[in-house]
């Protein structure tokens, strides 16, 4: 009975994601014409391989218990246990980011090239009051600063006082 209860439980978790996939390769079969060719083969392909490496998955995580109790109970398989276990999680960690990439490039394969708001290439520089003025002269480099904040050069004289 412990076992059904985890199978019961795995479904659950699983579920949310497989209707997701589910509902998502109806409205990409079902609103076909929205999308660009290559945008929805892209959709199509990437939400096949997610479903199928959930499927797998699925399958395998209510299997292995029922397995590791057959196991014990007849005695040996533990290779065929290892091999099964080894494939599964070689087409989940393949499977999976394979799937979303192709999601991703469905989302990128669908979008037009957007001409870009201002030409720059065009750019001028726009006319203003200083338009026909030259550059002025360059300015002189700031003296370099001591170790106290002060320069190296001399100080100022000093103003007379006219009071």
């Amino acid at each position: 009975m412990e076992l059904f209860g985890y199978s019961v439980l795995q479904i659950g978790g699983e579920l949310p994601t497989l209707a997701v996939l589910v509902t998502g390769l109806v409205l990409a079969v079902a609103r076909r014409g929205r999308l660009p060719h290559r945008a929805r083969t892209l959709m199509l392909s990437g939400i096949a391989v997610l479903l199928v490496v959930g499927l797998v998955g699925l399958a395998w995580t209510i299997a292995w218990p029922h397995l590791l109790s057959f196991r014990s109970v007849n005695g040996g398989g533990y290779r065929q246990y290892q091999l099964f276990s080894l494939a599964v999680g070689v087409l989940w960690a393949i499977g999976y980011p394979v799937g979303l990439g192709l999601l991703v490039a469905a989302v990128f394969a669908g979008r037009p090239v957007a001409a870009p708001a201002v030409d720059w290439a065009g750019w001028t520089p726009p006319a203003g009051d200083d338009a026909d003025h030259p550059d002025p002269a360059p300015q002189s480099p700031a003296p370099a600063a001591t170790q106290w904040g002060g320069t190296d050069l001399p100080a100022p004289p000093a103003t007379p006082d006219r009071t």
